[in-house]
């Protein structure tokens, strides 16, 4: 055996062994999903019974306000892409083709900003949307959500427009294409993949996002699917078996997404590998 050929399997085994460690809590909660509240306390614990159902499904659908529940985070998570990815592109086209001063600075304030977690801003990010009047709102929270996720935006978007070759921008400028019109019909076309990737990726951090939800948020018709997750939750009793079955629902939107766009996601984390 080669040593190239003992590194790949090497390389399989340990991918494999990534795959089964996520992939198992998933199959785990589904299983708990389809558990009577009995079998949930069953020992020794079993991974499937002979009495799962749907039941629990059909309970949290339509005896539960999860449905309102995924109807908020639907809007919250799409407004809050929308809005970053039109205000990270464009700024991340600018930072990576316009030359001015400061640039790598500001490239640079970018990358700190990234590191710092949105939890040590909770206080003033509250101080900032009530005196917008916009607590309990999803105007609020879609604009805490883009701020918060514009700095990553950009520094992602602006290495693939670093991959895009010179010479395409150059000849469009010298054609008498504006700049907004080179972003618009050269630069955009060729990122379609990598803006994909990065959409989906702050998709999936919106649709799960609990901790800024939860301080600005108050009235239970306007919870996320997160937040709404937690109120399941009791003082006295939880039914985990209702919590699992609405968790795996939650799950669903986002593994539809990324099944449907995989191969731009995957595209989009190739194109972006190299420069140009």
């Amino acid at each position: 055996m080669t040593r190239a050929h003992a590194v790949r399997i090497a390389l399989m085994v340990v991918l494999i062994g990534v795959a089964v460690a996520f992939f198992l809590p998933q199959v785990w909660l589904l299983a708990l999903s389809l558990k009577t509240k009995a079998g949930v306390y069953e020992y020794p614990p079993r991974l499937w019974s002979s009495d799962e159902s749907g039941a629990n499904y059909a309970f949290v659908l339509t005896r539960t306000q999860l449905p309102w529940y995924l109807w908020n985070s639907l809007v919250v998570s799409i407004g809050s892409t929308v809005a970053t990815m039109g205000i990270g592109a464009p700024a991340a086209f600018v930072l990576s083709r316009e030359q001015f001063r400061q640039r790598e600075t500001m490239a640079t304030g970018l990358l700190l900003a990234q590191m710092v977690s949105p939890i040590v801003l909770l206080v003033p990010l509250y101080g900032l949307v009530a005196r917008l009047h916009l607590l309990d709102s999803h105007t609020g929270l879609v604009l805490v959500y883009t701020a918060v996720q514009i700095p990553f935006t950009i520094v992602v978007l602006r290495n693939f427009f670093d991959a895009l070759p010179k010479s395409l921008f150059e000849a469009a400028l010298l054609d008498g294409a504006t700049r907004a019109t080179t972003f618009r019909r050269i630069a955009l076309p060729l990122l379609g993949p990598g803006l994909a990737s990065v959409a989906i990726f702050n998709l999936a951090a919106y649709w799960a996002e609990f901790g800024l939800a939860l301080v600005l948020l108050d009235s239970q018709q306007r919870y996320t699917i997160p937040i709404g997750l937690f109120s399941f939750q009791s003082g006295y009793e939880t039914e985990w078996q209702l919590v699992a079955a609405a968790s795996f629902i939650g799950l669903l939107p986002v593994l539809a997404a990324f099944l449907a766009l995989q191969r731009f996601f995957v595209a989009g984390l190739t194109s972006g590998a190299t420069k140009g």
